[in-house]
């Protein structure tokens, strides 16, 4: 799969959910998006390695 992530691009050969990729990343899963071919994903999805994944940070405001 390919990763975008911060004008960075990773790539990883294998399946994992979307919870093990934010911890390959050392990203916080609560402040995260992850959107795998254009939709935005659960932590307990599995993406596949032939995925695009692009993760966003989740801003909040008050």
């Amino acid at each position: 799969m390919i990763v975008k992530f911060d004008d960075k691009t990773y790539q990883f050969d294998k399946r994992m959910t979307v919870r093990r990729l934010l911890e390959e990343l050392r990203l916080n899963p609560e402040a995260h998006i992850v959107i795998v071919d254009g939709q935005i994903k659960t932590p307990d999805i599995v993406i596949s390695e032939t995925s695009e994944v692009r993760i966003v940070r989740a801003v909040s405001g008050g």
